[in-house]
């Protein structure tokens, strides 16, 4: 009899089990062979009313219902294309939040689905929107009020979710670059940093190098000159004309070291005429001399710093 039993149980797994694409709760009751072929094909029919619902502008039911497909019924082959639909039209009426995290459920359980890469790339474009508060049906008039912290660990999501893909950087750059727009120099210098520190050979690797030299420099300037973020811009800017010397970010950056170059002379002479009025020659005849050493002899600045040499020499 204990044989018997174990012939029936497999043969009604063979029978039910391979048209099987339901939950957890279908599967227990595999050993009747009676509920697996109905699951198949209920599901079949509420994907078909998805679709329909869809069609008709009844969005809203038709998220609802792929989510239910998805959910309740993930091997069956109508989930995967459920949890994308039901993805992209959160997207379409707005709510980013809900799309990225329905791309993300697909992309963690549909790993060797067709449309993986698709995916991941549509998330990145939620995340992105997120950030900039754009939205692909820009009719609606919706604006994104996500907080940026939400945004951030998005990003960081679409980056870690496939990090050596072509969206990992991209991810990483447009971090960055919510955070440079938000004025948020401090945190945008180090997405940047660690966009060309964990991926130097990424086209986007010199862009992100030249932007932290540029928002640094900004620094040094802003209010009371810090010397310390100009020397920083400096070497960041040397270090991207040996990085990427053929790049056009390396063109700029000459640029700006030959600007930096002559604003160090600038504020030297500047010194020294401070502690030439202060009456401390020697101190100011030291600074004169700096400007003298950095500049051609046919300079204007060079010319009048050698008068002044000469005038607190007499």
């Amino acid at each position: 009899m204990h044989k018997a039993a174990v012939s029936f149980a497999s043969i009604a797994l063979i029978s039910g089990g391979i048209i099987s694409c339901g939950s957890n709760a279908d599967k227990v009751q595999l050993a009747t062979g009676t509920v697996a072929a109905k699951s198949a094909s209920e599901t079949a029919a509420e994907y078909s009313k998805a679709r329909a619902l869809e069609a008709e502008g009844r969005t809203k039911k038709a998220a609802k219902l792929y989510g239910k497909i998805a959910s309740e019924h993930p091997m069956c082959e109508e989930a995967p294309d459920s949890r994308l639909r039901e993805a992209q039209i959160y997207y379409n009426s707005g709510e980013l939040i809900d799309s990225f995290e329905m791309y993300q459920l697909f992309i963690e359980k549909f790993a060797n689905n067709s449309k993986y890469s698709e995916a991941i790339n549509r998330q990145a474009e939620v995340a992105n929107a997120a950030s900039t508060g754009q939205i692909q049906n820009s009719f609606l008039g919706l604006k994104s009020k996500i907080p940026r912290s939400k945004v951030e660990t998005m990003f960081n999501q679409v980056r870690d979710n496939a990090p050596f893909g072509k969206t990992a950087p991209v991810a990483q750059f447009r971090l960055a670059e919510m955070w440079q727009n938000d004025n948020n120099y401090n945190k945008a210098i180090k997405a940047y940093e660690d966009l060309y520190v964990k991926y130097p050979r990424t086209s986007l690797a010199p862009e992100a190098m030249y932007r932290v030299g540029e928002l640094l420099l900004k620094q040094s300037q802003d209010g009371n000159r810090n010397r310390g973020n100009l020397d920083t811009a400096e070497t960041t800017f040397t270090d991207l004309t040996l990085l990427y010397p053929n790049s056009k970010q390396a063109t700029k950056a000459k640029q700006q070291l030959k600007q930096i170059a002559q604003s160090d002379i600038r504020r030297s002479f500047d010194i020294a005429e401070f502690y030439e009025q202060k009456k401390q020659y020697k101190a100011a005849l030291f600074y004169y001399n700096e400007v003298i050493v950095k500049t051609k002899p046919n300079s204007e600045i060079h010319s009048l710093a050698k008068q002044r040499i000469a005038a607190l020499e007499q």
